[in-house]
């Protein structure tokens, strides 16, 4: 643990009363904030990742509507978690499209055609 860390944790116990013989003898948990490592993104597939410097991109060759010329698209980490929302919204929409049952014939009802 960092000397000051320990400085702090042992300045906050004696401001607060804490009776150094009592807390000598019980163990104490303390922990590590570099236990915590963030999750590395992974980009959807299709998307590969390119570092420009200190960016990382995540980068997608496509052809736009109306063009057969391919583009490359590039996000960054926030653009994408969009990106993978957007997508994630658009297909529990159609799924909803689907589930809808417009005709009763379709649907297994063989009494209603």
């Amino acid at each position: 643990m960092k000397p000051l860390t320990v400085a702090l944790v042992w300045g906050l116990w004696i401001g607060m009363g804490v009776d150094s013989t009592r807390a000598a003898d019980e163990p104490v948990a303390v922990v590590e904030p570099d236990a915590e490592k963030p999750k590395e993104f992974k980009p959807p597939p299709g998307f590969i990742t390119k570092k420009r410097g200190k960016y990382v991109l995540y980068c997608k060759r496509e052809a736009p509507m109306g063009t057969r010329l391919k583009t490359e698209t590039c996000l960054d980490e926030a653009q994408m978690r969009d990106y993978v929302l957007a997508l994630a919204e658009n297909k529990r929409d159609v799924d909803r499209i689907r589930a809808i049952c417009s005709n009763p014939c379709v649907c297994g009802d063989p009494s209603a055609c």
